[in-house]
């Protein structure tokens, strides 16, 4: 090639985005998380941080963009240039409930961000306080239609998974409970007594109910959890019920198809690692693994239930 040629070459691939040619990654990726630090979510992106550094052989961040009902670290990817080095990792709340509980938001969920996979699932406990009479979902509707309104449960405020799982028992149980909402010491407040039931994710749960400073109702998951079998689901008392938490992976929308594959693969194998399967199962949950379409139309379902709900109880959080 002489230099003529050369350099005409060099002024083409110059005309050409970077996340269309076969490079990526290059450089560093930025997975943003709209949770603090320490929780859940954020250590499991710490996780997949870790080791997805390995198998795409850059450095993969974790940037902490907590607030606004995750709208701040939702709205800084769907703001991001499409090319493959800003994900989104999170519950599906800014997809599934978000939109129905904020009349205005800087971004459209579905327009502007597309799914990766929805890579963990798993449901909650609802727990109680030591001393409270029931033991079982069936004691609890029982003295909740005793004394309606009486009973208190804590959530992580209005729109929580929490108030809205809630919620859900309520409806199909014919009850009324009493909502107190925190911005945090939730489970704190129900372990000294503040407050008689919480509906906790195992990762929070879990060690309170190893340790007997909580007593356990049922789990929401649609099975029995792996990491506390003996605990019944809500379903077996009231069928049909189940409330899921799930964490995904997004990115911009028109990110390139093979970036998107690519994650996907990745990510699926992370999960079917035995060390990470391990962990997976010690958090209480279990690895969901789900194509961007497969995860797309979870997405659509969730949304459809949780709209409706959310309509029909009235919650804003305008």
């Amino acid at each position: 090639m002489n230099r003529r040629t050369f350099a005409a070459a060099g002024l083409a691939c110059a005309g050409v985005p970077a996340w269309a040619q076969p490079s990526w990654p290059s450089r560093p990726i930025r997975i943003i998380t709209p949770s603090p630090v320490g929780v859940g979510s954020d250590l499991f992106a710490r996780q997949y941080a870790e080791r997805l550094t390995h198998a795409l052989g850059v450095a993969v961040l974790v940037e902490n963009r907590p607030g606004a009902a995750s709208v701040l670290g939702t709205d800084a990817v769907a703001k991001a240039a499409p090319d493959g080095y800003t994900v989104l990792f999170s519950t599906s709340n800014p997809f599934t409930m978000t939109p129905f509980l904020l009349k205005k938001l800087p971004y459209d969920a579905q327009a502007d961000l597309q799914p990766v996979t929805q890579a963990l699932r798993g449901g909650s406990f609802i727990v109680a306080n030591n001393a409270f009479p029931a033991r079982t979902i069936g004691e609890l509707i029982a003295r909740a239609k005793a004394a309606p309104g009486k009973i208190s449960y804590a959530s992580y405020g209005p729109g929580s998974t929490a108030h809205l799982g809630m919620e859900l028992v309520q409806d199909a149980a014919g009850i009324e409970l009493l909502h107190v909402p925190y911005k945090q010491g939730a489970i704190t407040d129900v372990i000294g007594g503040q407050v008689m039931l919480g509906f906790e994710p195992p990762v929070s749960a879990l060690p309170h109910i190893r340790a007997g400073r909580l007593k356990v109702l049922a789990y929401t998951g649609g099975q029995r959890s792996a990491a506390a079998p003996e605990v019944p689901t809500v379903a077996e008392t009231l069928p049909g019920v189940e409330v899921l938490t799930w964490l995904g992976f997004w990115v911009p929308a028109k990110t390139p198809d093979a970036v998107v594959q690519r994650l996907y693969r990745e990510v699926t194998a992370i999960n079917n690692s035995p060390e990470m399967r391990k962990y997976i199962a010690d958090q209480g949950l279990e690895p969901a693994p789900a194509t961007p379409q497969e995860t797309a139309a979870v997405v659509r379902k969730d949304a459809e239930v949780m709209g409706r709900l959310i309509k029909a109880k009235n919650i804003s959080l305008d």
